[in-house]
Parts: structure tokens; sequence; C-alpha cells
């Protein structure tokens, strides 16, 4: 008789892992699973590098024409914005080198 694959092995191992048939037990895991740090949850703490700091707040602002956004948003939300494949492509090129 076959199986759901036609590999006797691999149904067996599927009944297996369905459920006990003929008294066999189920496939346990032996992976330990992650426990909770004693004291209930702690928050995580991160940092960021002034590095990082410091690129953040270069280019926050830099370059945004706030009345540009909006024309743009205004344009999408009216379903008249289109866009041009190929200047995007040419300014992707452009800014990646």
């Amino acid at each position: 008789m076959k199986g759901i694959t036609g590999n006797p092995a691999l149904d067996a191992y599927h009944r297996m892992a369905i459920g006990p048939v003929g008294g066999a037990r189920p496939i346990q895991s032996t992976h330990a699973t992650p426990s909770a740090p004693e004291g209930g949850n702690q928050a995580a703490q991160v940092t960021i590098s002034s590095r990082a700091r410091d690129l953040a707040t270069e280019s926050a602002g830099q370059g945004i024409d706030a009345a540009k956004v909006e024309s743009l948003r205004n344009q999408i939300a009216e379903g008249s914005y289109r866009s041009d494949p190929q200047k995007i492509a040419a300014k992707m090129i452009e800014q990646l080198g």
C-alpha cells in the first residue's frame, strides 16, 4: 500500500508525527525553549553609535521641499501622478555612481 509520498520511510515518519499509531509515541523536540529572565520581563537596552547619530542629523531635513512633497501627495491621492521610469533609472544610476 502506498502512502502519501510513496516513500515508506517518509510515510512512516508522517504517520508518527501526526499521532500515535499502535503505541508509537509522538516525536519530542530536543531543543530547549528559551525562558524569560528571572524577575519578569526586562526591557532591552539599545545604544546608537555617535556615527549613526551624526548620519541621522545630517540627513534630517536636508534638501526636502515640503511644497513639492505636498503636491506629489495630492497628485497620488487624485490618481493623476505619472512617473517616468527612464528618469527614475537615470537618477538611481547617478546617485549610485
